[in-house]
């Protein structure tokens, strides 16, 4: 069995980018032990706290507080950012899983996902294996840092289930006889998922290098963060060897 971590990126104007880090279940330790010493390499560099969430949009276009010292945060500037994201997809590279991106013009997320869910059902079934999912989204909790009502924690638990409902019902589409995606989409708040923000910074970096190579797909409204892509390259070994740099074209 696989666990497998999606998150998109991508233009709303030109299409979805849906990225997968596909992790076999005896893997899934060192897995998470490899980012982790690349959490703690940027905290001895640079004062990036543990666990703060590395949010890759953010992070790469200057926003967001890292640093728990204000000293530090103010130095915290462009150069040692990108920094960031090489340390830490260097260090998620050293272990053992699987990264592809699926792309489409579908500018519609849902679609997009179900289209991406497709692709995933076949690659588990010519391994032989099944695929637990586990998707960015809200998962109905509230801040860490904020005290909510009862009415309050009912309504962002409805929201969460809510806004759940196109990725719940891509997977219940399945054939139950022959299926090889387990279960509804298991939401995870990036906040509290590191794998969730490895496989988010794994996507900025795909959609970037796909935007870089096609620019006839993505337009040129918007710059291309060559960060991003350094960054990304460095889990290249990972990438399918029938992709374009990691990255799966799916026609509408």
């Amino acid at each position: 069995m696989h666990l497998c971590y999606l998150d998109d990126s991508g233009d709303s104007r030109h299409g979805v980018t849906i990225t997968a880090l596909i992790i076999e279940d005896r893997n899934w330790s060192s897995t998470l032990d490899a980012w982790l010493e690349g959490r703690r390499a940027i905290h001895r560099e640079f004062g990036v706290l543990k666990h703060s969430e590395v949010h890759a949009s953010a992070l790469y276009k200057g926003r967001g507080r890292y640093c728990a010292d204000e000293t530090e945060g103010k130095k915290f500037g462009r150069s040692k950012r990108d920094a960031v994201g090489r340390i830490l997809l260097s260090s998620l590279s050293a272990a053992d899983f699987t990264v592809m991106t699926f792309a489409t013009s579908e500018v519609s997320k849902p679609i997009a996902y179900a289209q991406s869910i497709a692709r995933l059902e076949d690659w588990a079934a010519k391994r032989d294996t099944f695929l637990m999912i586990f998707y960015d989204g809200q998962q109905g909790l509230s801040s860490g840092d904020q005290e909510v009502t009862t009415e309050q924690s009912r309504e962002l638990w409805e929201r969460a289930v809510r806004d759940a409902t196109p990725y719940r019902e891509a997977h219940r589409s399945l054939s139950i006889g022959d299926r090889r995606i387990l279960e509804d989409p298991v939401m995870q708040d990036s906040k509290y998922s590191q794998l969730i923000q490895a496989a988010d910074l794994i996507a900025y970096g795909a959609y970037h290098s796909h935007k870089q190579d096609h620019p006839e797909i993505w337009g040129d409204q918007s710059r291309v963060m060559p960060a991003a892509i350094i960054a990304y390259r460095k889990v290249a070994a990972h990438w399918p060897t029938d992709s374009d740099r990691g990255v799966i074209w799916l026609e509408r």
